[in-house]
């Protein structure tokens, strides 16, 4: 037994509704609100830490490009090859004591008959000479870099021992006199200028910056433990951040940048801002907690929420209110339409409301209870009368399949054929027709035909030519003169149907010559017992009923004992797969290339099965009609 659903009033209903509503739309404002919130204050701090990263960058970048400029002073100096050694010693000592952030000076040669370096560094106001006497040097990268590539180089921080004896950073570049390359010039900065800038660097409350060189190795960072120790793909290692190892590859390969990573698990989420130093290819990261990044998004949230609470509060007080005044109306009009569907079809009493689609929808209801009681009877008339038409097409299609050869007989057959046939209409009753029967003791006519169109006409149709055709038969020995009397059957009588296809064959069943013609239909197969498969594919005259006196030929085939005859409707070739592709007769030639050792029975139903996996079950079939024909030797024989 099952239980009625209980209803609720209209009121109720609606401020479900809108409750539901309203919730779905909060969460869809707040992800919404929250995700361009998200996006402005993303741009806008990028852009500020940005400028900020950038600023700090500018102040490194001036120390660095001070350090080059003066490097290049100095190749230019003593490139000239027009000063003694006394006179650059001066001017390296000048240069010594008017840049504090350069610590020492360093030439360095490679020649044949010299190879030898000397490091001017500054004690107590005076330039000390320190020269050294192996060639180490030449394996160091501040020297082998730069006189391999012809090119200036800053070097990662280093320790020089022999000269400052200070953690500094190089910058080398080539030294040439009169053309000739003969060694290296390098100026020493020392380390902590660059510490100092980075060190104290405060983004927001907590944020911090440090520094990576060309490799990735941190140079400078607020924890010292980390700095001159690991790299930063030391740390995306450490802690398995993929995010970190790219970002990492990202500034070695001076690109800037602003991304969201998490580098361990107790300090959550950061943004981290990349920016490189134009001079040495180094880059100076930002790392900013995202709490503080967007702080004032929370309070957002917070806020807009209690304003779509309170809305919601103020709209279903609203909603409840007025739906109290229409629920009055409505009630009476829900008694009404019950009593119409007990059956009580009886005008209603009028339905006082001030709203006017209710009103209308009373006034519309009374005329459809007028309407619907003419419409009953009506249905009633209408549904006699389909009753006695679905009576009568149940009585055709039964006459219909009386009139094609039943396969189970095989009393009309002779000994030496074996035949077996499927007919399956479109609908109730179709427009396709097979026949076979003996023509005369020596003589086996087979038929096959398909009329242009479907339903009760196209049976009609279908059903006079199979009349004709078995009065005519015996009184004819060619298929094209059987044809010729069917075709000015049908322009003559005018039939409702368009037109008729049609292959007509005659065996000898002693000598197995099958002689067919072939009206506009699909083509005929002949299927050896060895596999192979012939198509016979001309027509020999246009399809019947259109034109009079037409002009028909036949063709003529030998069957050998085991070969098999194949005719068919056009609803097998033209049937469509779910991705509009036709079966056509490439698939037919498949299923009769792995078929074609079977009966005619297993050849026929394989053929139908093969059409069945293949069509589209959404689409309107065709009248499917398949026929098969085997030969099975000489008459006596078998």
């Amino acid at each position: 037994m099952e239980t009625q659903k209980k209803t609720k009033p209209l009121a109720r209903q609606l401020i479900s509704f809108m409750f539901i509503f309203m919730v779905v739309l909060f969460l869809l404002l707040i992800l919404i609100t929250r995700q361009l919130v998200f996006n402005t204050m993303r741009k806008t701090e990028e852009k500020t830490i940005g400028n900020l990263t950038e600023t700090n960058v500018q102040i490194i970048d001036k120390n660095l490009a001070n350090i080059m400029t003066l490097a290049k002073n100095l190749q230019m100096v003593i490139n000239d090859d027009i000063y003694t050694q006394d006179n650059i010693t001066r001017h390296i000592h000048h240069l010594l004591i008017n840049n504090p952030k350069l610590v020492s000076v360093c030439l360095a040669h490679d020649l044949p008959s010299e190879k030898q370096t000397q490091t001017f560094t500054l004690m107590q106001q005076s330039i000390q000479s320190i020269p050294a006497d192996d060639d180490d040097y030449l394996f160091k990268d501040w020297f082998q870099i730069p006189w391999l590539s012809r090119n200036a180089y800053w070097s990662d921080p280093w320790f020089d021992g022999q000269g400052s004896g200070r953690v500094v950073v190089s910058y080398s570049i080539p030294l040439t006199i009169r053309g000739s390359y003969r060694g290296i010039i390098r100026l020493d900065t020392p380390m902590e200028n660059l510490r100092r800038i980075v060190m104290p660097l405060r983004i927001k409350q907590t944020g911090y910056a440090f520094l990576i060189s060309s490799n990735g190795m941190i140079v400078a960072h607020p924890s010292d433990s980390l700095a001159m120790n690991y790299t930063i793909f030391d740390l995306a290692a450490r802690f398995d951040r993929p995010n970190l190892r790219r970002i990492g590859r990202n500034a070695i390969n001076g690109q800037t940048g602003f991304e969201r990573v998490r580098i361990d698990e107790e300090q959550g989420d950061n943004w981290i801002a990349y920016h490189p130093l134009p001079s040495n290819h180094w880059s100076l990261i930002a790392v900013v907690p995202h709490s503080e990044v967007f702080a004032d998004l929370s309070y957002l949230v917070i806020i807009f929420t209690i304003a779509s609470v309170m809305a919601f509060v103020i709209l279903a007080a609203t909603i409840w209110y007025r739906s109290r005044a229409l629920n009055q109306p409505l009630t009476e009009l829900v008694d009404a339409i019950k009593q119409a569907g007990d059956g009580d079809l009886q005008p209603s009493p009028q339905v006082n409301t001030e709203t006017y689609e209710i009103q209308v929808i009373a006034e519309n209801f009374e005329k459809m209870k007028s309407s619907l009681s003419r419409y009953i009877d009506n249905l009633q008339q209408v549904t006699q009368e389909k009753d006695r038409i679905m009576a009568e097409v149940t009585f055709a299609s039964a006459i219909q399949r009386n009139l094609i050869p039943k396969n189970a007989d095989i009393s009309i057959l002779p000994p030496n054929l074996n035949t077996f046939g499927i007919l399956e209409p479109a609908g109730a009753i179709g427009g396709d027709l097979f026949d076979y029967f003996l023509k005369d003791e020596g003589h086996f006519l087979f038929a096959i035909a398909d009329v242009v169109g479907k339903g009760v006409a196209a049976a009609m149709t279908m059903t006079m030519a199979t009349t004709l055709l078995r009065t005519v038969a015996p009184l004819k020995a060619k298929p094209e003169e059987i044809l010729e009397i069917l075709n000015a059957f049908l322009v003559e009588n005018n039939l409702e149907s368009d037109f008729v296809t049609m292959i007509l064959g005659i065996i000898d069943l002693q000598s197995g010559r099958c002689v067919f013609s072939n009206a506009g239909h699909v083509p005929l197969y002949r299927v050896s017992a060895e596999g192979r498969c012939d198509k016979f594919a001309t027509t020999h005259s246009t399809a019947l009923g259109f034109f009079d006196n037409i002009r028909i030929s036949s063709e003529e085939i030998q069957l050998a004992a085991g070969d098999k005859i194949l005719v068919f409707t056009d609803g097998v070739t033209e049937a469509v797969s779910p991705d509009e592709q036709l079966f056509g007769t490439a698939g037919l030639e498949k299923v009769l290339a792995t078929n074609s050792a079977v009966p005619p029975e297993g050849m026929a139903y394989a053929i139908l099965r093969a059409i069945q996996e293949f069509a589209d079950p959404q689409m309107t079939p065709d009248d499917t009609t398949i026929l098969v024909i085997e030969y099975l030797g000489p008459l006596g024989q078998v």
